[in-house]
């Protein structure tokens, strides 16, 4: 055997064996995410920041609207689309549109028979809806702002021009008052047809390696450095909290839940109640359109109770907000807390720092009662 056949022969081996290390490894990455479980595809905390759905994946069946038809953005770029009258046209955040079949908007249609435009709170401006056609010629019932707590000073900066500069109200065609602001009411009956039950996904296909890598990294310096607060963090609870998760003494929460004290501080409760006056005023100037100001509170806001860290229990002003606002703005903190207290499990996915199925038709309940009671 000649000196190149040797080394050749020596070549394929190293090629074999590393090309069994690399398929160990892939296969040992790959092993990892099936007991890790496959990410969720409407999770941002377990994705973002590399926790596993094995331990805080929802086990609950969520409950959808399959058929939903709701007129809503397609994505976080979208900004939806208003072209024609609507009862009721919804300026919000991912509150409103990230999951459609989930969506409280269903129960609100389900149980009035409204239609409902969805249009994005990033991608376009209150005065970009009262200065269109369609609102100037055929007003809503009603226009609802949708905001979530912690990022409620800048979306109101973003909209109005502030206490001291209100713009002029663009007056629209006028309507019947009593119409506009009489809710009209179907039977809930109709409302299982309507739905379905869903299990989480975990299908092997969804099994994504370069996740399963990143989990290990991020395991890796959270036991070097501990769950210091990043984009997405992990807060310790003092009792089980009602998730369905199999991990139920802790809970992930998005970091700017952490800032939002900051936030509101620096805005001030004053200027902030004077900017919500003021798109009233606003939308309310065609003496037809009833303005709503939908606050969905942070997760750390609900699940307060249960927090281990006293310093974060009590970071939520929205009962002072709501006070001065009583016309406008629908108490879904208190409903949704109530309701964690009671023991409602995921009200908030605990993969997530969404609503469940739960969450939103808590929150559609106590939108339509405050429709009822004007």
């Amino acid at each position: 055997m000649n000196s190149y056949t040797s080394g050749s022969e020596s070549h394929r081996r190293f090629v074999l064996w590393l090309l069994m290390l690399v398929l160990m490894g892939m296969a040992g990455l790959f092993a990892l995410g099936v007991y890790l479980q496959p990410l969720n595809k409407k999770s941002s905390l377990t994705r973002v920041g590399f926790y596993s759905e094995r331990e805080f994946g929802w086990n609950k069946p969520q409950l959808i609207f399959p058929g939903t038809k709701l007129d809503i953005p397609a994505s976080i770029d979208d900004s939806g689309r208003y072209g024609s009258y609507h009862d009721v046209v919804l300026l919000g955040d991912s509150f409103s549109y990230i999951w459609p079949e989930i969506q409280w908007q269903n129960h609100l249609v389900a149980a009035t028979g409204w239609s409902v435009a969805t249009l994005n709170l990033y991608k376009i401006r209150l005065e970009q809806i009262l200065s269109s056609q369609v609102f100037r010629d055929h007003p809503p019932r009603v226009l609802i702002f949708e905001s979530v707590e912690r990022n409620l000073p800048e979306n109101l900066k973003n909209n109005t021009s502030g206490c001291g500069k209100t713009p002029t109200a663009l007056q629209s065609k006028k309507g019947d008052a009593s119409t506009a602001f009489t809710l009209s009411t179907r039977p809930d009956e109709h409302l299982p047809g309507a739905t379905q039950l869903v299990q989480r996904e975990r299908a092997w296909s969804e099994i994504k390696l370069d996740y399963v890598r990143g989990y290990i990294w991020h395991s890796m310096l959270r036991n070097l450095t501990g769950d210091a607060r990043t984009e997405f963090g992990k807060v310790e609870l003092i009792r089980p909290a009602p998730f369905s998760s199999r991990n139920q003494r802790a809970m992930l929460v998005f970091d700017q839940d952490f800032k939002k004290v900051k936030r509101w501080k620096e805005e001030g409760m004053t200027e902030m109640v004077c900017r919500i006056k003021s798109m009233r005023r606003q939308v309310e100037a065609n003496g037809y359109t009833r303005f709503v100001l939908m606050v969905p509170p942070d997760k750390l806001t609900v699940y307060a109770d249960f927090v281990r860290d006293k310093g974060l229990r009590d970071s939520s002003t929205l009962g002072e907000l709501s006070g001065n606002l009583p016309e406008v703005m629908p108490r879904l903190d208190l409903a949704l807390i109530s309701a964690v207290r009671e023991g409602k499990q995921d009200v908030y996915l605990p993969d997530d720092t969404h609503w469940g199925s739960n969450g939103n038709q808590i929150a559609a309940e106590t939108l339509l009662s405050f429709l009822r009671n004007p």
